[in-house]
């Protein structure tokens, strides 16, 4: 759960510098930031996912050649 979090906030963070305006009307505007909080939960999960699954396929290869 706290790995989620942790690449929610990472996603967020690495958004930030995109210039929304270019791809908005109105970038500041509620559905905006509602867009920017979906891409960030949908980015961050599935950076998420992919460790948790990179974690647990690395604690697993050690039985692989044992």
């Amino acid at each position: 759960m706290l790995m989620y979090v942790i690449a929610i906030l990472f996603a967020w963070w690495v958004m930030l510098p995109i210039k929304w305006d270019k791809f908005l009307q109105h970038p500041r505007g509620p559905q905006a930031v509602l867009l920017r909080v979906l891409l960030a939960v949908a980015l961050g999960s599935s950076l998420a996912r992919f460790l948790l699954e990179y974690a647990g396929f690395a604690q697993r290869l050690k039985f692989l050649f044992s």
